[in-house]
């Protein structure tokens, strides 16, 4: 019985096999832990950075690539993790991509707008009910919802539920109490048919009361003087208008029209036949289909591809993105944009020595290689540590250094004799893989 409700929930629910990605606050890491851990022993596919990582991969890459794969974003959503930049770009690239985003409140928080409108499984009152409404916002197959109830409580997610002998106790109903039911269906077509005798019994008293009227006002009019017979079909009519006026079938004013053609009601009559009839249908005018847009073209379709790639790795805003992006993208339109992004992140400018044009301290990257003085406005590789001085003379102080790999960015190439001195942009902490 502890899992009826979580199967009931997976009726309506499209079945999720794929991976769900956590997207949390660092602040929450045991919750988080313990619910992948709880979704994986119930034989869910969870990716979760803390648990899935590999000693010594790249952490931003592992996760961008993790992200991609992946069908279903689920957030954690607490005081800490609606301030966190990371949480929020993943969840907007969860949301262009069209993947399934599921929320879960762990804590009281300022819920972001984009988020407000989708089902959310509240962890803050009662877990119970809470694991429920994952499950079926998650769509996960019914063998991973039977389990996910125990390995939840196992990990103390949620409380063990007790098995209850309600269903048993049923079973012993009394002869009495179940005579006393009504089945369901005999009820309703009890009903059904008290209405339709209900409207049959109507129309037949109306009719009843107007052949009444009709025989009374007949049997005066051979009965009494001449001069009493305009006053005698005045009442007549009279009373049937009083007993149809506020009827709503045509045929008992159209039976008044011909019993009493010259009546004082003659207008009302008509009018409240004419508003019985049926209205006539409306002829449709046919209207011209529009014409179908232009299928695109290889190269329209190409671009918007390149866009769609662009506008993601603007989402994720890291630097392995935009290199990788400028790398890979040597015709794109964005290349130049993915270019002026790296060079924000080399924060530091300096010079370098070079003995002679022959010297080989840099390497261009990105493209094939040459020979000779570096060339302006071109990213190099560096293939040694070098010592970077603030001015282009020896005794300039020393501002700092490169390491091998490190990417740079040639700005100003000064000849000095037979030598030369560089002025790069450069940063220790960001190379080129």
């Amino acid at each position: 019985m502890r899992s009826l409700n979580l199967k009931h929930s997976l009726k309506k629910t499209i079945m999720n096999t794929g991976t769900i990605f956590f997207s949390y606050s660092r602040q929450d890491s045991d919750f988080v832990i313990h619910l992948a851990q709880s979704l994986r022993e119930a034989g869910a596919k969870v990716w979760l950075d803390q648990l899935d990582i590999q000693p010594g991969s790249r952490w931003d890459k592992s996760i961008e690539q993790a992200l991609f794969k992946s069908d279903t974003l689920l957030v954690i959503l607490s005081r800490t993790s609606v301030e966190s930049a990371n949480v929020m770009d993943e969840v907007s690239f969860a949301l262009e991509e069209n993947k399934r985003v599921v929320p879960i409140l762990l804590e009281e928080c300022d819920i972001p707008f984009r988020l407000r409108r989708l089902q959310f499984a509240d962890f803050t009152g009662n877990r119970n009910q809470a694991l429920n409404t994952l499950v079926a916002s998650l769509g996960l197959e019914e063998r991973v919802a039977s389990k996910l109830s125990d390995t939840a409580a196992d990990h103390k997610l949620i409380e063990k539920a007790e098995n209850t002998t309600g269903v048993k106790s049923t079973t012993h109903a009394t002869v009495e109490e179940k005579n006393q039911e009504i089945p369901s269906s005999t009820a309703q077509t009890s009903t059904s048919a008290a209405q339709k005798t209900s409207k049959n019994t109507i129309f037949y008293s109306i009719a009843a009361v107007f052949a009444i009227g009709i025989a009374i006002w007949s049997l005066v009019q051979f009965q009494s003087p001449p001069d009493e017979n305009t006053q005698i079909a005045e009442t007549a009519d009279e009373t049937d208008w009083k007993l149809i006026q506020n009827q709503s079938d045509a045929r008992l004013f159209e039976a008044h029209i011909a019993n009493f053609d010259s009546c004082e009601h003659m207008a009302l009559v008509k009018t409240k036949l004419d508003s019985l009839k049926p209205t006539p249908d409306v002829a449709l005018i046919d209207e011209p289909e529009p014409e179908p847009e232009p299928e695109p073209t290889p190269e329209e379709l190409a671009l918007a591809q390149q866009q769609k790639e662009w506008e993601a790795v603007k989402l994720l805003n890291h630097y392995a993105n935009y290199l990788n992006f400028y790398k890979t993208h040597t015709e794109s339109e964005f290349r130049e944009a993915a270019k002026t992004k790296l060079i924000d992140y080399l924060d530091q400018t300096g010079y370098v020595y070079y003995g002679s044009k022959y010297s080989n301290y840099f390497d261009l990257a990105f493209e094939p290689p040459g020979d000779g003085v570096p060339l302006v406005d071109k990213f190099y590789v560096a293939t040694q540590a070098r010592t970077i001085r603030g001015g282009s003379k020896s005794n300039s102080p020393v501002v700092g250094s490169t390491k091998s790999k490190s990417l740079v960015l040639v700005e100003e190439v000064i000849e000095s004799g037979s030598s030369y001195w560089i002025k790069i942009k450069f940063s220790n902490e960001h190379v080129v893989n």
